[in-house]
C-alpha cells in the first residue's frame, strides 16, 4: 500500500504542469498583444530631454522626419541640416532654404527663436525635400498658419485661421531632444520628430549672410 508521500506527489506533479501551461499561454497573449498594437496616429508626447549631452558646434545631417504615424527617410542627396553654435545662434537648411535664429537652453532641450530666411520656391514633388521642409519648418518656426479664402468675394487677400499669430522671434518653439550622443541626434517639436546623424563641425552657423539657394532642387 502507498505511502501518504506517495498519494500525495501525483497530484502535485499535475497541478505543478497546469501551473506551467497556464504561464506560457499569458506570456504567448501579451506577445502576440505587444507585437500587433496599432500605431498611433499622433506621436506620443515628448518624454524629458538630454539637455545634458554636447551637441553644439556640430554640422547634423537630418535623416528622417515623422509626422504623425508617417516617417520619411531624407537621402543625403537633399543636404537638409541643422547647426547650433555655443554662442546661441542657430542655422538650418530644409533642402531649399536657410533659416537662421537662435537658441537658449532648457531643462527639456532648448528653445528656437526663428529668424531671417532666404525664399526660394521648390516647385518639385520629392517626398524627401518636402518632408524636410515641413520637418525642419516645423522646428525653426512652429507650425504654419493655415489659409483659407476671404469671406467674400471683394478679391481682399485671404486671411489665417486654424493657428494663432506667432512672431518667432519673440514666441519660441520648444525642442524637446529625446536622444543625443556624439554621433546621433533626436528632436522634437511642433508635432514632429526629426532625426540627424553627425557629419563633422559646425561649419556654416556663423557665416553671413545667410546662403544663396538659387540652385534649390527641383526649382
Amino acid at each position: 500500500m502507498p505511502d501518504r508521500r506517495s498519494r500525495w506527489l501525483v497530484p502535485l506533479v499535475v497541478a505543478a504542469g497546469l501551473a506551467a501551461v497556464i504561464a506560457v499561454g499569458v506570456v504567448l497573449m501579451r506577445i502576440d498583444r505587444d507585437t500587433s498594437a496599432p500605431v498611433g496616429d499622433l506621436l506620443p508626447s515628448a518624454s524629458p530631454g538630454v539637455a545634458s549631452s554636447s551637441y553644439a558646434d556640430s554640422h547634423w545631417r537630418l535623416t528622417a522626419v515623422t509626422e504623425g504615424s508617417v516617417t520619411t527617410a531624407i537621402p543625403a542627396s537633399v543636404d537638409a541640416w541643422l547647426e547650433l553654435a555655443t554662442d546661441g545662434t542657430v542655422l538650418a537648411f530644409d533642402g531649399v532654404n536657410a533659416i537662421n535664429g537662435t537658441f537658449k537652453a532648457t531643462s527639456a532641450g532648448f528653445d528656437i527663436y526663428g529668424g531671417p530666411m532666404t525664399a526660394v520656391l521648390y516647385g518639385g514633388n520629392d517626398p524627401g525635400v518636402l518632408a524636410a521642409e515641413s520637418g525642419m519648418g516645423l522646428l525653426m518656426s512652429g507650425p504654419p498658419p493655415v489659409w483659407t479664402a476671404s469671406p467674400d468675394a471683394s478679391g481682399a487677400p485671404p486671411i489665417a485661421s486654424g493657428a494663432p499669430t506667432i512672431d518667432p522671434e519673440t514666441s519660441p518653439v520648444h525642442v524637446t531632444v529625446l536622444a543625443a550622443t556624439p554621433e546621433l541626434l533626436t528632436l522634437q517639436a511642433s508635432g514632429a520628430r526629426l532625426a540627424f546623424v553627425r557629419t563633422g563641425p559646425a561649419e556654416k552657423v556663423n557665416a553671413t549672410p545667410i546662403p544663396d539657394n538659387s540652385s534649390a532642387p527641383g526649382s
